[in-house]
C-alpha cells in the first residue's frame, strides 16, 4: 500500500460513559468533508495510553463503520509489551482497520537488537500492514538508520511516522526507503509538513488537522500543484495555533478547540486536566484568525 496526503491524528471523543459515539461520527464526517486522505486513531493525541482495550476497539469499530471505505483508517496498537501489541493488532484486524501504527516501546530503554526483535516478532504473528511510529521525545528511543534498514526489508512494514522533528531523520528514512515504492515516509511534526514534502516525504499525520483541516490539506495540495510559496504561507500560518496548543498537556487544548468550533469531543482522560479558563479568551482570539479558510463559526462561544 502507499499512504499519502494529510492524515488526521484524530482526538478521541469521550463522555462520562467512555467513547462518545455521536461525537465520533460527527468528527469523522467533518474531517472527511474537509478533504483529509485518512484517519489515524489511537495515537498520542488520541490518548491511547489512557484508554482501555474495550474503548480502543469500540472507537475503531465506530470509525471504520462511519468511514465506510471512503479513506484508510490507521490505528495505534503499540505498547511496551510485544505480546499485548500482537493481541491488540489482531483484534483491530477483525474490526477492519486498514493498517496499524506501532510506537516504539517506552518506559524501558531497549537496545537495537531488542527493538528489531520486537517488531519482527509482531510482523510474524500479525497480518495487518504496519506503520512504524518514531517519537523519541516521548519514548527515549529513536529508530536509527541501522534499525530502519533492517526493518524495511519486511514488506508488511509499509511506512514510518516520524515525530522526531528532526529533518535529518526524515532525510535518512527517505534515502533508505527509495527502493521500496510501496513504502511511505510520513511527517509527524506539524511544523515540518512542507519541509518533509520538499525532501520527498509522502504526506503527514497531523494533529493540527483536527481543527485546521483545510489549512493542512491546503499545504499538501498547493505543494502538488507546485505553488510552493502558497504552501509555505499556509505552513507558516499554523504556527499561532501550534503556540496555543502548548498552553496545556496534550490533547487538552485540541479538545477544547473542537468544542469552540462546535464539535464537542469531551474532556481529556485523567491524569490530563482540561485547560485553565484563563487561556480561553486568547484561544478563541487565535481561532478566529482561521475562520475564513476553515469556515467554522466560533461566535456563539465568544458570547
Amino acid at each position: 500500500m502507499k499512504i499519502s496526503g494529510i492524515v488526521t491524528a484524530m482526538v478521541t471523543p469521550l463522555n462520562e460513559h467512555g467513547i462518545d459515539e455521536y461525537a465520533t461520527r460527527v468528527l469523522v464526517n467533518r474531517l472527511l468533508d474537509s478533504g483529509v486522505s485518512g484517519l489515524f486513531i489511537l495515537g498520542t493525541n488520541g490518548e491511547f495510553y489512557a484508554l482501555s482495550e474495550a474503548e480502543k476497539l469500540m472507537l475503531a469499530e465506530i470509525v471504520v463503520n462511519e468511514v465506510d471505505g471512503r479513506v484508510p483508517v490507521f490505528a495505534g496498537s503499540g505498547g511496551i509489551s510485544t505480546e499485548a501489541t500482537i493481541d491488540l493488532t489482531n483484534k483491530l484486524k477483525k474490526v477492519g482497520v486498514t493498517a496499524v501504527s506501532i510506537i516504539t516501546p517506552f518506559l524501558i530503554k531497549l537496545n537495537e537488537d531488542e527493538l528489531i526483535h520486537h517488531y519482527e516478532t509482531i510482523v510474524k504473528n500479525t497480518d495487518l500492514p504496519i506503520i512504524l511510529y518514531n517519537i523519541p521525545a516521548n519514548t527515549a528511543i529513536n529508530i536509527s538508520e541501522e534499525v530502519f534498514k533492517r526493518l524495511i526489508k519486511n514488506e508488511k512494514i509499509v511506512g514510518i511516522k516520524d515525530s522526531s522533528g528532526d529533518i535529518e531523520n526524515i532525510k535518512m528514512y527517505i534515502r533508505n526507503s527509495q527502493e521500496r515504492k510501496d513504502f511511505s515516509v510520513l511527517v509527524g511534526s506539524d511544523s515540518k509538513i512542507l519541509s518533509g514534502l520538499l525532501l520527498g516525504a509522502d504526506g503527514a499525520i497531523a494533529a493540527t488537522s483536527n481543527i485546521l483541516t483545510k489549512t493542512d490539506v491546503g499545504i499538501y495540495h498547493q505543494f502538488l500543484k507546485g505553488n510552493i510559496q502558497k504552501a509555505r504561507e499556509l505552513q507558516e500560518s499554523i504556527e499561532e495555533f501550534r503556540r496555543i496548543l502548548k498552553f496545556a498537556t496534550v490533547p487538552s487544548v485540541l479538545k477544547y478547540c473542537c468544542a469552540v468550533i462546535g464539535n464537542s469531543v469531551g474532556d481529556p482522560k485523567l491524569p490530563v486536566l482540561r485547560i485553565n479558563k484563563d487561556h480561553h479568551e486568547e484561544i478563541m482570539d487565535v481561532l478566529s484568525r482561521y475562520q475564513k479558510i476553515e469556515g467554522f463559526d466560533i461566535e456563539n462561544e465568544k458570547k
